[in-house]
This record gives C-alpha cells, sequence and structure tokens, in this order.
C-alpha cells in the first residue's frame, strides 16, 4: 500500500455558504486522456463533514448527464450538479465531496473524492 496515497484529487471548491453553486466536471479515461461516455450511466454528488468522514453526507443528489459544450460536443462526458442555498447555508468548514458513477449493468466506479471549503454566512437570514 502506498502511503502517499490521497483520495482527494478532485478539484478544490471554495465559497461562501448559502451561494448557489454550479458545478460541473469532465470526465475522462486517467491513461489516454479521452472523453469518459456518460450516456449509459446515472451519477450521484454526495457532501460529508471532513472531521466525521465515517457519517452520513450532509447533501446527496443526482447528478445531470450531458454533452460537453467545447469541441463538437458528441459526447457524453459531462457531469452537473447545483448546490441550492437552503443545502449550504448553515454549512461553515471542511468537507469531502464525492462523485458515484453507475454504468447500465450497475458497475460502479468512483472517481477519487474532493476537497470543498465553505466560509461562514454572515447574514444568514438575507433574503428572509
Amino acid at each position: 500500500m502506498n502511503c502517499d496515497y490521497s483520495p482527494y484529487s478532485l478539484p478544490t471548491i471554495d465559497f461562501v455558504g448559502g451561494s448557489t453553486q454550479k458545478l460541473v466536471f469532465h470526465t475522462f479515461f486517467s491513461q489516454n486522456k479521452k472523453p469518459f461516455d456518460l450516456s449509459s450511466c446515472t451519477a450521484s454528488f454526495a457532501l460529508i463533514n471532513f472531521v466525521n468522514k465515517n457519517g452520513s453526507p450532509l447533501i446527496a443528489k443526482p447528478m445531470e448527464v450531458s454533452k460537453s459544450e467545447d469541441g463538437d460536443g458528441t459526447v457524453t462526458n459531462v457531469l452537473r450538479v447545483v448546490l441550492l442555498p437552503e443545502e449550504t447555508v448553515d454549512l461553515v468548514g471542511k468537507f469531502i465531496y464525492q462523485i458515484t458513477i453507475q454504468d447500465i449493468s450497475g458497475e460502479i466506479e468512483i472517481p477519487d473524492q474532493g476537497i470543498i471549503r465553505i466560509a461562514n454566512n454572515i447574514n444568514k437570514s438575507f433574503p428572509h
């Protein structure tokens, strides 16, 4: 086992809690960097507190699978998820996010994890 392994190879994301976050991930094969076709796949996004890695996700929701908007747009290799203000307004600190992909045969792929740092929203009552 490699002691230097870190599962946090997905991009680090920083934002203020309570802001709308439109997250977009492009999928590629790790060896040849060609687009990974997700056309027959489903995917989900999950977020958990960094200090409670064995707990339940604070957010778990399906991701949209779509075609790439760059290039010729023929490969379905983009995953999208929107974090709504009410989902993150009370979150502060360091979190882990994970994307889980399931293909049509039921096989599961988890392309590592990433870090999300959420800054405290100092005006949580707006616009209420």
